[in-house]
């Protein structure tokens, strides 16, 4: 019978185990272990997993697939310590948000025969952590990264792969540096920012007013304070190259933002209404190309696609500037044509 275990069974673990199990895979026994015992007992109950293991190495005894749902700075020690009771043709995955240090660590303590394959679903809420909030549909039309090692056999590959299918996800490849580095600003960053744009207010002495003036918008854009800080802490410090990178980024572009504050009306409007276009088509999906780099040109106000494309609101204004714009190119002309006839 084959065997995958399931080490730690909280919210991604635990999500993982009902996905398995409501697949109903034939001759496959599923086991898994925590460190809590509240998490094991609930485990246990909810049905997650066929047989409940006592220690680490007990779970990935005889597992042809090993799936480390646990944070990432416990990663090198428990792959340590399950190392000597991994079977040659095992093959191993995680689900942390960083990839580059966790490669690293397989490298350093797997085996020869035994093959890594970083994991990351894309998927679940910020705020929900703990076996209770586990979902066996979890991943089901979530993406799902995939950054195997260099010396991760097909078999091996093949397999993870069959896992994310059976959970209803979408695999997608990137090697552990291109993950780190797009996650870094997508999902890492706006964690920072975040907590430091909370943190920046709540700290000033005027906070009693931002406090009871702060609407949707503050918090909204502050909401993932309301995840697990330790799991927060240890993204962004076994990634920590690639956010402090964004970071740098992210206040130059703020400066440039502040900068253009200065300048008149229609360039400040043209910066917000190009964002939300191209919001817009981030949204719709179709910008998702290799030319996404280049910055489109306003959609003109006179057309049907302008008008199905952006909010009425900005549509207005759009149809504005261009007539304001259209009115100065006529001014320019005609003064033009005066001077040449002088």
């Amino acid at each position: 019978m084959a065997r995958i275990a399931i080490i730690g069974l909280g919210y991604i673990g635990g999500s993982i185990g009902l996905g398995l199990r409501a697949a109903k895979l034939r001759d496959t026994e599923i086991v898994g272990f925590d460190d809590w015992r509240s998490a094991r007992r609930a485990a246990g109950k909810q049905d997650a997993v066929d047989e409940i293991a006592g220690s680490p190495r007990e779970a990935v005894d005889g597992a042809g697939l090993v799936i480390l749902a646990t944070p990432p700075a416990s990663t090198s020690e428990l792959l340590e310590e399950i190392a000597p009771a991994l079977g040659r043709g095992a093959a191993v995955t995680d689900t942390a948000a960083s990839k580059v240090k966790i490669e690293e660590w397989a490298g350093n303590h797997l085996p020869n025969g035994v093959s890594f394959i970083g994991g990351h679903p894309m998927a679940g809420d910020a705020s929900a952590f703990g076996i209770d909030n586990a979902s066996g549909d979890l991943f089901r039309g979530k993406r799902w990264f995939l950054s195997p090692s260099p010396n991760a056999s097909d078999s091996a590959v093949k397999s993870v792969l069959g896992m994310v299918r059976e959970l209803g996800a979408s695999p997608h490849f990137l090697s552990s540096a291109e993950h780190d580095y797009v996650l870094a600003g997508v999902s890492h960053l706006p964690l920072v920012v975040s907590s430091a744009l909370f943190t920046m207010l709540r700290g000033s002495e005027g906070w009693p007013d931002f406090g009871r003036a702060a609407g949707e918008t503050f918090r909204s854009m502050t909401a993932y304070n309301s995840g697990d800080p330790s799991m927060t802490t240890e993204i962004a410090i076994t990634n920590r190259e690639q956010v402090q990178h964004w970071i740098d980024r992210f206040v130059l572009e703020l400066n440039r933002v502040r900068n253009l504050l200065d300048e008149e009306e229609e360039e400040v409007f043209k910066e917000y209404s190009t964002a939300q276009i191209n919001h817009a088509k981030f949204l719709g999906g179709d910008d998702l190309d290799p030319d996404t780099g280049a910055q489109p040109e306003l959609p003109d106000a006179t057309s049907q696609m302008a008008a199905l494309l952006i909010s009425p609101r900005l549509y207005e204004r759009v149809r504005s500037m261009t007539k304001r714009s259209e009115e100065k190119e006529k001014e320019r002309e005609a003064r033009g044509r005066r001077w040449g006839r002088g």
